[in-house]
């Protein structure tokens, strides 16, 4: 049902980067995956094929970066965070833990969420949502009046 695709790239770790414990980086299938120098991946992380991570990046544990993904230099993803295929994170962006990367993301901002947006606004929006209950409640009250 599924084609078994060819691994005909590799896997290029440049100087000063540093893996984790069970990490897993898929070497490419139509070129190589790169992790580039002064990176440090924490434990239990997975890269893609042929993603490539630029310089001094920073990964927390558990980040998954799908295949084909660029992460250009200084990103860092805090714990958990998730990065879909094909998409680019620009340089000096920050993905707070726990979030999700579906689309590419401008460098130089800080992210939160599921879609990642910018993390101000998406913290602004958690405030009014947990306010919805209180809200709600006026309202209600307001009617019965």
């Amino acid at each position: 049902m599924y084609d078994k695709l060819e691994s005909c790239g590799r896997v290029i770790i440049e100087s000063d980067v540093e893996i984790g414990a069970g990490c897993t980086i898929d070497k490419g299938v139509s070129g190589d995956t790169i992790i580039g120098r002064g990176t440090k991946l924490d434990n239990m992380i997975h890269i893609g094929h042929g993603a490539v991570i630029g310089k001094n990046c920073l990964f927390a544990a558990q980040v998954g970066i799908g295949g084909k993904a660029i992460i250009e230099d200084n990103v860092i993803l805090w714990g958990q965070v998730g990065v879909s295929k094909d998409l680019t994170i620009g340089k000096n962006a920050v993905v707070l833990a726990q979030s999700g990367v579906p689309s590419s993301l401008e460098g130089g901002k800080v992210y939160f969420g599921y879609p990642a947006e910018d993390a101000k606004a998406k913290k602004r929006e958690l405030a009014w949502i947990k306010r919805i209950p209180e809200i709600w409640e006026r309202i209600t009250n307001a009617k019965a009046e």
